[in-house]
């Protein structure tokens, strides 16, 4: 599938600028001299070296998208992008969970994937988050409403799908937008919509602690609650209505009409999910509940991921939140559930953390790579 896959990308002559992801031939990109700064020719393919520079002799290792003028990553015009949307309403966990799940990708051995950042902003931005969960222990704050991050570039390698020198690499792009931003009025300039615009993948990430079926029904501790709310009352909101909200900002996002249903795999994530573990209608023998990877002899275990997916929709509709399995069914054409903890316990009073267990913060990641042939 990947060989196909970049036989296209190679044939079709173009790639994406993964900052603001507009499609690029060959000659359209900027070749900048990094020595005194002058644009030179384009070489005559993608994987060529750098161009010489006529005019100091140096070479143009820069390469510039021309719509946006930012500086684009070697990589990312030599691979096919993959990029991923992380949405869901304010305060949700998705920077907390992005954080983890990328730094418990890079260390799940039996993977056999090889994760690496493509410039400094993703470099920085993931080793700041990493550093306050996993050194300080603090959580870190929520993306600031307005303002809109970089996405985070990556580059990831199947190592287990290596064919003589080649291996098969994907750019991993991740656009992780402010809360608010998915929430109010959708601006069709903004760099949110353009990601949604453009993502082969989505994950969709809700609190079920802002759940009033959870809030009123004695499923969480109040204090453990308040802890995982950092402190605050959180509210509660109708997962029906907020699924409706998200669903109908993506297809505007896309394009397309509200009686048509996204044809693009959703991962639903639950998260903070180690607050609900103990509640008794996700059944004694609960996979949700194991901490195992899903990943079984060289594939992912879609077989567990589906099991998860049963248990979850069954405990929603326990707690008589069956309407938002289906007001995402009425939306999206393939979904799955997933229940989550980032940090593995609630945060203690005063927002610091316990010692970091992550809990199948993988599954989601694991099961759009399979669903985009990446991994088995």
């Amino acid at each position: 599938m990947f060989d196909r896959l970049k036989a296209r990308f190679n044939d079709l002559g173009f790639n994406t600028c993964p900052h603001c992801l507009n499609k690029l031939t060959l000659p359209e990109v900027l070749y900048i001299c990094s020595s005194c700064q002058e644009q030179v020719e384009a070489p005559g393919r993608w994987e060529q070296g750098a161009a010489k520079c006529k005019k100091c002799n140096g070479l143009a290792t820069i390469r510039r998208c021309p719509r946006c003028g930012k500086d684009i990553p070697k990589i990312a015009l030599e691979t096919p992008n993959l990029p991923f949307s992380i949405v869901g309403v304010s305060n949700s966990g998705k920077t907390n969970f992005i954080t983890v799940m990328l730094h418990e990708l890079t260390r799940a051995s039996v993977l056999n994937l090889a994760l690496g950042h493509q410039d400094n902003h993703t470099r920085l931005h993931q080793n700041a988050n990493r550093s306050l969960i996993y050194d300080q222990g603090v959580a870190p704050p929520s993306t600031p409403p307005g303002g809109e991050l970089p996405p985070q570039i990556w580059y990831i390698k199947n190592l287990a799908k290596r064919q003589g020198q080649s291996v098969p690499t994907y750019t991993f792009t991740i656009f992780d937008g402010a809360g608010e931003n998915h929430e109010n009025d959708l601006d069709p300039a903004s760099t949110v919509c353009r990601y949604i615009q453009s993502s082969k993948a989505i994950i969709l990430t809700l609190d079920p602690l802002i759940l009033q079926s959870v809030r009123q029904g004695g499923i969480v501790d109040e204090t453990v609650r308040r802890n995982s709310l950092g402190g605050s009352d959180g509210g509660t909101k109708n997962a029906e209505e907020i699924v409706v909200s998200i669903a109908s900002y993506i297809k505007a996002a896309r394009g397309i009409r509200d009686t048509q249903v996204l044809d693009i795999p959703v991962a639903v994530v639950l998260t903070k999910f180690d607050t609900i573990l103990t509640h008794q209608s996700l059944g004694v023998n609960a996979l949700v509940k194991s901490p195992g990877l899903a990943f079984r002899n060289g594939r992912v275990d879609l077989a567990a991921l589906a099991q998860i997916d049963e248990e979850l929709r069954f405990w929603l509709s326990n707690i008589g939140e069956a309407a938002v399995t289906k007001a995402l069914a009425g939306n999206f054409a393939d979904f799955s559930f997933f229940g989550v903890s980032s940090y593995g316990s609630p945060p203690k009073p005063g927002n610091s953390l316990n010692t970091i267990v992550p809990h199948r913060v993988l599954d989601p990641i694991l099961w759009l790579f399979a669903k985009a042939k990446f991994v088995d």
